[in-house]
């Protein structure tokens, strides 16, 4: 078989020899059967190749079980353009080059994210989440031209997102991911400067300050926000709103104050909007009735009054309803009768007066109500013939009279 094998490509078969004997695990003998001088190393197990040279282009082994570590001669597969080993056990550090998309997700790689990746110039994805790499992000990431995705959540990466780092030249990326780590300080504005990028992933760290307050003028195909459970404060910035492909915005668990801006009612293809545990103050705004699509909403938690807006009957695909914990009052509107599709809702904790709408009925996927610890005054026999209901909570009200049962 090695006879086989041209002077251009031996150093491929001799790479991928030196990748299998860095194993010490394999439990399904996935390389130990299939990679043998019984065929051609294009033809073994997770191996792709290029068509007329005969070179690895691909290398892809993941969810097999695989423990050791990746050899250094991995950076010897000139053309890889693709090294996928996510959900495995590799550990260790990174060899220097290693192909065009990096997807080593799930692992256990440890030691800081090597600055060399820069050398990958034709490096398209980097995905290294789920791992254990620590130290900062490497400023010299942002000399990657077509870098399109950059996914460093799940680590153990400390410090700020360094200034020097000059995301203004990753002009194609769509995606940051990193969520899950020990990051701080602020957010710099050039992170959020990009036409294409359409996912942020901030979640989990402790990163503060306020964001950046104009930049969604850049941010025409965002579609995902996310930025719970970090120390951001000063008020929810407007610019989300000229995002107008946005579908999830998650924000709870910050520091946030001031009022939720009207502007997010233009957001039409919002699905989930979640800013609880944060310090908002004043009404709910009446112009997010205008999101059709959303079908998660919750706001519990924060300093929010007035009353429940009447447009609430607009949001047509709502599932899930959470205004607990704030200091609304007046009724319950009746247009809430009009959401067919919620199926738990949670208005406790509030100052909610008056009756329980009679429409109640009508929301016969109801499954979860809680209204507890509010004013309310009486029960409507609607409320019984709500087949699906598996929770209810009515206690700390106002309640007289019958049941209504």
């Amino acid at each position: 078989f090695c006879a086989t094998i041209s002077p251009s490509n031996i150093t491929d078969y001799l790479s991928l020899l030196a990748f299998k004997s860095q194993l010490t695990v394999d439990p399904n003998n996935v390389l130990a059967s299939n990679w043998t001088d019984k065929s051609h190393f294009c033809d073994w197990y997770g191996v792709s190749c290029s068509k007329r040279r005969q070179r690895v282009t691909k290398l892809e082994l993941k969810n097999v079980g695989l423990r050791g570590t990746l050899s250094p001669n991995i950076g010897n597969l000139s053309f890889l353009t693709m090294l996928s080993l996510r959900n495995n056990s590799f550990y260790g550090r990174l060899p220097d080059e290693i192909g065009q998309d990096i997807l080593l997700a799930y692992n256990t790689f440890e030691g800081s994210i090597p600055p060399s990746l820069s050398q990958c110039q034709r490096l398209l994805v980097i995905s290294f989440e789920g791992n254990g790499f620590s130290g900062g992000i490497p400023k010299e990431l942002s000399t990657l031209p077509l870098l399109n995705g950059l996914f460093l959540g799940g680590n153990e990466l400390g410090g700020a997102i360094p200034p020097s780092l000059e995301l203004k030249h990753l002009s194609n990326i769509r995606g940051f991911n990193f969520f899950a780590n020990n990051l701080s300080g602020p957010i710099p504005p050039e992170i959020l400067n990009f036409s294409s990028l359409a996912e942020i992933w901030l979640s989990g760290n402790a990163f503060s300050g306020d964001l950046p307050p104009t930049t969604g003028l850049w941010l025409p195909s965002l579609q995902k926000f996310t930025a719970e459970r970090n120390q951001f404060s000063g008020h929810i910035p407007s610019f989300l709103s000229n995002s107008s492909k946005l579908t999830q915005l998650v924000l709870r668990n910050n520091m946030f104050s001031g009022p939720i801006p009207s502007t997010l009612g233009q957001l039409q293809y919002l699905q989930t909007l979640v800013l609880d545990e944060n310090r908002l103050i004043g009404q709910i705004p009446h112009e997010m009735g205008f999101m059709r699509n959303l079908n998660y909403l919750k706001l519990r938690n924060n300093k929010l009054s007035g009353t429940i807006p009447s447009t609430i009957g607009g949001m047509e695909m709502l599932q899930r309803l959470y205004l607990d914990g704030n200091e609304v009052e007046g009724s319950i509107p009746d247009e809430i009768c009009l959401l067919k599709n919620l199926g738990e809702m949670d208005i406790h904790g509030n100052n909610l007066s008056g009756s329980i709408p009679g429409c109640i009925g009508n929301l016969s996927n109801l499954k979860v109500m809680s209204l507890s610890s509010n004013m309310l005054s009486s029960i409507p026999t609607g409320l019984w013939i709500l087949d699906n209901l598996l929770f209810l909570n009515l206690s700390s009200n106002s309640i007289n009279g019958p049941l209504g049962y």
